[in-house]
């Protein structure tokens, strides 16, 4: 018998309560190989939905349960207020006692600066013994044209002086933060798109401004994202002017582990084309906050030397900063990850697509730098293509370049098992996915019902990922019954 289903495949919230699994919102739809849709979502998993919804199934992928949630200091913003809005921000800690900390909320209005929200006189937000925090930001002003805010999860004893007009926050906020949740809000004037989960603003210029510096575009025809959910950015020439391409992400990562998947070539780029994924703050304390790979034909010294692609912690110009290497020819694909930490970066290059970090084939490169590492502020992600010095490609051709997926995880946890694959064979459900533990076992769990303690959902099956933490995962749609059903996919 046939029945067309929805199935979501997610990771848990950060720091989920011991039992209480929660669905991590969707928010872009993508192609998947199959029949399937599918929707990623911002930490790291993919819905997929079968088209004529007659049962819903939710596989979860958890570290296996405690007897409590021991999680490090962490903030988020649940309600942004959208941009031209008086109401107030609101968020949720988790991690710390609530007692012993508070929320330091600062905004930032162009073009005056950041300042320090509700008051000078009350610059810190009680949090509630929920972990729950709610802050006005519209005190004066023009508070409700802000276009970023940042808050910082901080100790009671938080010295700091009220920020009125600074164009950047002070370093020191953010050397006495537990925690910082930085989002750009959407506003008018900037175009948006939404790629891998996130939001993306997409730059444009009139005039030529770095890197290059170059004219930037964000046409159509140079930024968008195809039916599967994939970035493409493309050079393209118009009335005799070279345009580039760029996103800059919404929101602020910090220290954690960072991928992206490129679905093109890179050796046959022209030499003058620089491909860039990065993280960049406008403040320029730490060298900008700039952790780069980039694909670039030049040396530090402006030599084409035979390598391609580069590690890079700025400032390049000093010693021990850049690494280089060659993507070789034919590779249609690669994944180009680095893991920020206090104290070091390690980076990893490799081609082909997505597998395990503890995978050893197709390596291209791995480096860790451990000499001036930056400390996290309010910096972003940035992938863009553009051109050395500003130079037309030497071949006269437009150029793009297809990046597939952008992951981010947290220090504590790398990339979650993730599905790259899903099929309806028969009557069966058949889940294919890597970035599981070599080795490692999993147990297979179901409920009717979301909410129930992990104890009492129901063992299906107990199976182990591969040498190469990959794994399959076959579910019988007669075990899907009633007619909505979660699965939880449990690492032991």
């Amino acid at each position: 018998m046939f029945f067309p289903l929805k199935i979501t495949f997610s990771t848990p919230c950060k720091c989920a309560r011991v039992g209480r699994p929660i669905c991590c919102p969707s928010v872009e739809s993508v192609k998947v190989p199959g029949y399937l849709a599918g929707v990623r979502t911002r930490l790291d998993g993919v819905r997929l939905s079968w088209h004529g919804l007659v049962s819903t199934v939710c596989v979860f992928c958890l570290p296996g349960f405690g007897t409590s949630c021991l999680c490090a200091p962490s903030i988020e913003i649940t309600n942004l207020p959208s941009y031209g809005s008086f109401a107030d921000l609101r968020g949720s800690v988790s991690g710390v006692e609530p007692g012993e900390c508070r929320v330091a909320v600062f905004i930032y209005v162009p073009p005056y600066g950041w300042y320090t929200k509700p008051t000078c006189a009350q610059p810190l937000t009680v949090i509630q013994s929920d972990g729950s925090w709610t802050t006005d930001i519209t005190t004066g002003g023009v508070d409700e044209l802000a276009t970023r805010v940042a808050a910082l999860l901080v100790r009671t004893n938080f010295d700091a002086d009220c920020v009125l007009g600074l164009p950047f926050l002070p370093t020191n906020l953010f050397a006495q933060a537990l925690a910082s949740a930085i989002v750009t809000r959407q506003h008018p004037g900037v175009r948006w798109l939404s790629f891998s989960g996130e939001s993306w603003w997409v730059k444009t210029s009139s005039e030529r401004v770095g890197p290059g510096p170059n004219y930037f575009s964000d046409s159509t025809n140079n930024v968008w994202v195809d039916a599967l959910g994939r970035l493409h950015l493309r050079i393209t020439q118009d009335a005799g002017r070279w345009y580039c391409a760029e996103v800059v992400s919404a929101r602020t990562f910090g220290f954690g582990w960072y991928r992206f998947v490129i679905e093109s070539r890179l050796d046959n780029l022209d030499t003058n084309i620089v491909l860039g994924l990065f993280t960049w703050s406008d403040d320029p304390a730490w060298a900008h906050r700039e952790i780069d790979f980039e694909r670039l034909c030049m040396d530090t010294t402006g030599r084409i030397d035979g390598n391609n692609f580069q590690f890079v912690v700025q400032p390049w110009e000093m010693p021990g900063h850049v690494v280089r290497f060659k993507v070789p020819p034919q590779a249609t694909s690669s994944v180009h990850t680095f893991c920020w930490e206090p104290g070091a970066v390690r980076f990893r290059s490799r081609v082909g697509g997505l597998a395990p970090l503890s995978a050893t084939t197709n390596v291209l490169d791995t480096w860790v730098y451990t000499l001036v590492t930056p400390q996290s502020g309010d910096e972003n992600v940035r992938i863009n293509l553009w051109l050395y010095d500003g130079m037309p490609p030497g071949n006269g051709h437009e150029a793009e370049v297809i990046v597939s997926r952008f992951d981010f995880s947290p220090l504590a946890k790398p990339f979650p098992p993730v599905v790259i694959r899903a099929s309806l064979i028969g009557t069966n459900i058949v889940l294919i996915g890597t970035d599981g533990v070599p080795g490692g076992s999993y147990l297979l769990l179901s409920s009717s019902e979301l909410g129930l303690p992990a104890c009492a959902w129901m063992p299906l099956q107990t199976n182990r990922f591969d040498a190469a933490g990959n794994f399959t995962c076959t579910v019988g749609l007669a075990e899907t019954q009633p007619q909505f059903r979660f699965f939880l996919l449990q690492l032991q």
